[in-house]
């Protein structure tokens, strides 16, 4: 897994640097939890932390702007009575100030009642002006914030996908090749083969048109599936067979359940009443036997064609061990 973060900014993530992200912390949490991913770092154990630094870092921003915003504000000239001086670099309110005073030809003793209100009222403007000014800076930073959030929302929407699909390929990549076989004298009974030696990688795959319990034992022990609870979806899980066994499907209420292993289709056997339940016997790592033939049990030297066989037609049972 790689990130995208520029690696200045992943430097200045290692030495806990967070003054070179400005005041836009919505993506540090992003890019830290996918470098931890990348680095083999648990992102678990160290969630916690990043989050109370990215506060801690936060908050201190937002005190060093108070902080020079008092500043500013304790060092906005006083109107002294005296002498009037001229400092230099003047602002744009202190020459507003100015000109108003010339205008309405302050005392040098005192300031005028109109003055004084003058300058409350372009005080109060200012004021009134900052706070309109945060309050819309405030909901241009939510609207950002929705967006950064529905951004991040999709890539780790693009991320899970990508990963499920990555999950799918390796799937795909580790089935083993199966041989299927089956015989007539054993419904339900299926013989897996493989040229592949063991383990095997063998997904089990059964269809849920409607609600039913899915079991998979080995012997006695149940290895996949609920017995207690029904399987309302499709049913899968991939289990590694080690050895020669044999394992037995169970499906409560069968359906017209699609069977498979690996995506080859395991013929079954339907019940007659419907919905009754359905027992498949997996036979893995053995070969089917062969199709029994009934003629088989009398064997090849049962009839004699040099022996004549036909009734006596005088009525003499004597030739079949009888006594008249």
């Amino acid at each position: 897994m790689q990130t995208r973060l520029a690696p200045e900014y992943i430097v200045a993530i290692e030495e806990n640097n967070l003054d070179v992200f400005s005041d836009d912390y919505s993506f540090v949490r992003y890019f830290v939890h996918s470098y931890a991913g990348a680095i083999g770092v648990n992102w678990d154990a160290i969630s916690t932390e990043v989050d109370q630094t990215i506060k801690y870092h936060a908050h201190k921003k937002n005190m060093a702007l108070t902080q020079a915003q008092r500043q500013i504000v304790e060092n906005m000239p006083k109107v002294k009575a005296g002498k009037k001086t001229k400092k230099r670099g003047s602002s744009h309110f202190q020459s507003s100030i100015s000109r108003t005073s010339r205008s309405l030809h302050w005392s040098k003793r005192r300031l005028t009642p109109l003055g004084w209100f003058l300058i409350v009222l372009v005080v109060g403007g200012f004021i009134v002006t900052n706070a309109v000014s945060s309050a819309l800076s405030a909901n241009e930073e939510k609207a950002r914030e929705s967006e950064r959030q529905a951004e991040l929302q999709k890539k780790e929407q693009e991320t899970q996908r990508l990963s499920q699909q990555r999950k799918e390929t390796q799937l795909e990549e580790s089935k083993t090749a199966l041989s299927l076989e089956s015989v007539s004298s054993q419904p339900n009974t299926v013989y897996i083969t493989s040229e592949q030696a063991m383990p095997w990688v063998v997904q089990f795959t059964v269809s849920v048109p409607s609600a039913t319990k899915i079991e998979i034992y080995r012997g006695d022990e149940l290895v996949a599936g609920d017995a207690s609870k029904e399987q309302t979806s499709d049913f899968s899980t991939v289990l590694d067979i080690t050895e020669g066994q044999t394992y037995r499907l169970v499906v409560s209420s069968y359906n017209n359940n699609a069977i498979a292993l690996n995506g080859q289709s395991v013929a079954v056997q339907v019940p007659e009443e419907k919905e009754s339940g359905v027992e498949i016997t997996l036979n893995f790592g053995t070969a089917a036997p062969e199709e029994s033939n009934s003629y088989d049990y009398y064997g090849n030297g049962w009839y004699d064609e040099g022996t004549d066989y036909s009734y006596d037609q005088s009525g003499d049972l004597a030739y079949y061990g009888y006594e008249q």
